[in-house]
């Protein structure tokens, strides 16, 4: 954009600019750049590039960032490949800044992408149930007190809960109290169905039945001989982990809708509505 890379390297309103917009720097009478940030770029050499890049990758994390990384790991096939060629110049240390900057973004954003994924596995399969003629409701949208996300009016298992998984997750899932409680007082009405999606899915610009790998069931007799009963000295309270044995998960019949799509998990999510 500049006339040569002198112009831009020295084009210090564009960064002061970048570091306001992002808070890491206030403008009173003058411009004031955050204490982490300063201390960062007097670690002088490589250090100061590192430590700046994770304050940057910090204050705005891509939408990827949770996805992609982990706390000991970073899958780079979940990474969108412009992003990636961009942030290769940090190599050798570039897993370690995306591990480091995934330990320092709040859990709240965690939990929001997480939402995120939840909601476009409820939408695929409530599209797939209208497309076989079925007229389910999405009784998560209404309370979270249910139990299950969707109900069926005039199925034999009338009560779905969801799960969203990729192809790292899908071994295991969170389920909370309220969810296994509703699971033994509803018996066989209720039911988990698990959405698995394949990496394409987490840099596509929407979702469809292209982007799932698969659907599986578990049912409500495998899961009830799972959890273990409370006892006097033991209970859990909120939520627990499942990690059933590959063999419980049965093939849904749940065909998804062809024609269905929704907006990819790319998208900044600052410019939309936090649901799908």
């Amino acid at each position: 954009m500049h006339g040569s890379h002198l112009a831009s390297a020295v084009d210090i309103k564009v960064y002061a600019e970048e570091l306001l917009g992002c808070g890491l720097a206030r403008f009173d009478d003058e411009l004031h750049v955050a204490p982490g940030l300063v201390f960062a770029a007097q670690a002088g050499g490589g250090i100061a590039m590192t430590e700046i890049a994770i304050r940057l990758l910090s204050a705005r994390p891509p939408i990827w960032l949770h996805l992609a990384v982990s706390e000991t790991a970073v899958a780079r096939e979940y990474i969108p490949t412009l992003d990636l060629n961009a942030l290769l110049w940090l190599e050798p240390n570039l897993d370690r800044i995306l591990i480091a900057a995934h330990r320092a973004v709040s859990a709240d954003d965690s939990t929001a992408m997480a939402k995120e994924i939840g909601d476009a596995a409820e939408h695929l399969v409530l599209a797939a149930m209208r497309h076989c003629g079925q007229r389910p409701i999405h009784v998560a949208k209404l309370s979270d007190s249910y139990g299950y996300d969707i109900e069926v009016p005039g199925s034999a298992v009338s009560c779905v809960e969801v799960k969203a998984a990729g192809p790292r997750t899908s071994r295991s899932f969170h389920i909370s109290r309220n969810e296994f409680d509703t699971c033994l007082r509803l018996v066989k009405r209720w039911r988990l169905i698990q959405v698995v999606f394949n990496s394409s899915a987490f840099t596509a610009t929407e979702i469809s039945s292209a982007q799932v790998d698969s659907i599986r069931e578990l049912s409500h007799d495998t899961l009830r001989d799972l959890v273990p009963p409370d006892t006097s000295a033991f209970n859990w309270e909120q939520s627990a982990v499942i990690t059933p044995p590959e063999a419980a998960w049965l093939d849904s019949d749940l065909e998804l809708d062809p024609f269905y799509r929704i907006p990819g998990f790319e998208i900044d999510t600052s410019s939309r509505s936090s649901g799908l």
